[in-house]
């Protein structure tokens, strides 16, 4: 029974043991956490001054950018509603110079057969 008694004794010391080094464990990494999160504080507060400081900027920009690009955007909606209109104008001249020419051709040829039927002699006469 004394045994008993001393390995039960053992047996409790060492889990008191084991879980004072678990509570021990516990708090080290609490700590741990704590301080690193504190350690980032500063890093994300400039973090965010940064980006404050970049929006500004960027804005600032897009402000003093903005209408320029907005008169070149105009410019380059006349240029290219003028190069579609020229397109089509173009278009629309070799479309018209194919019909006259095609036109030409087809009036040159009855011209050409009322000649050959004016030259043959009527054989009915």
């Amino acid at each position: 029974m004394a045994t008993d008694e001393t390995h039960n004794a053992e047996l409790t010391a060492y889990v008191k043991r084991l879980t004072w080094v678990s509570i021990a464990n516990l708090v080290v990494m609490v700590v741990l956490l704590v301080a690193l999160v504190a350690m980032m504080i500063p890093k994300l507060e400039r973090a965010v001054a940064t980006t404050e400081r970049v929006e500004a900027r960027f804005q600032s920009f897009a402000d003093d950018v903005q209408p320029v690009i907005g008169a070149g955007a105009g410019k380059a909606v006349e240029t290219i509603k003028s190069m579609d209109a020229k397109r089509l104008s173009e278009t629309a001249t070799e479309s018209s110079d194919k019909t006259i020419r095609a036109l030409g051709e087809r009036a040159k040829r009855y011209l050409d057969r009322d000649k050959k039927n004016s030259e043959k002699p009527d054989s009915t006469d």
